[in-house]
């Protein structure tokens, strides 16, 4: 969320109680957050070095910030493991293309590594409920493409989308895969995955109006019964939409 002056920071929003509070105060830019899979920990990136660095802090607000990495690139954390053990982000390469690198959060020398560097823009990676899987988004053909992939490996990629994709998302039992097509749609794709293999069933279009101009704009409860996504409406601060019972609206 931007103040006055411009400037980013994290707020977080306890939905009982209805009731926001700022979580980052530094005058640098902060955003890009992401909720560790117990809720403990809030990871996000920060400009406050000259580039965007990975810091970590406690997502009830306790403590200082926590540099994790920072080198001389931009980074964007997507994911957690389901262990808890490794986060993946997408570094900024120079050209304008990104890469998905994996970063160890346990051990007192913390060293990253490639997953996916190709001449190519692989960017919103994520791993799946089992953590046999990484899912992310390629322009290596002539548009976006959904994309899954064995991890650790080895094996090949499998493609979900059809009519291009980005910003993939897992349903929490691996059985579904959601993206947003270029137009705004968002696509719901059957996943079967049998004895270490993948396939791409059904896909369908759920609802059109997902905002493709910036970023991360929509998420999805982990039963897929739920959308949470960003209002491109009038108004500048575009407010989050809750989106409930989806499924009634695709009989009519």
């Amino acid at each position: 969320m931007a103040d006055a002056t411009g400037q980013e920071d994290i707020w977080t929003y306890d939905v009982a109680r209805g009731i926001a509070g700022r979580f980052t105060f530094d005058p640098a830019n902060d955003r890009s957050l992401l909720w560790s899979n117990d809720g403990t920990t809030i990871y996000f990136n920060s400009s406050r070095k000259g580039y965007y660095d990975l810091f970590r802090k406690a997502s009830n607000g306790s403590g200082t910030d926590e540099l994790l990495f920072a080198d001389s690139k931009g980074k964007t954390p997507t994911s957690i493991s389901p262990d808890g053990k490794l986060l993946l982000f997408t570094v900024a390469e120079r050209g304008g293309n990104s890469d998905v690198v994996l970063l160890p959060l346990t051990g007192n020398k913390i060293e990253s590594r490639a997953v996916l560097d190709t001449p190519y823009s692989e960017d919103g990676a994520r791993f799946s409920p089992d953590g046999h899987w990484i899912l992310y988004d390629s322009n290596e053909t002539t548009r976006s493409q959904v994309y899954a992939a064995p991890f650790p490996g080895p094996g090949g990629k499998h493609q979900i989308s059809e009519g291009g994709g980005s910003n993939p998302r897992w349903r929490r039992d691996s059985k579904e895969v959601y993206y947003v097509e270029r137009d705004g749609a968002l696509m719901a794709a059957e996943i079967i995955i049998r004895n270490g293999s993948l396939d791409v069933g059904g896909v369908e279009k759920l609802f059109d109006g997902i905002v493709t101009t910036r970023g991360v704009t929509y998420d999805v409860s982990a039963d897929g019964e739920e959308f949470l996504v960003v209002d491109d409406g009038l108004s500048t601060t575009r407010p989050l939409t809750l989106i409930q019972n989806w499924t009634a609206a695709l009989s009519k």
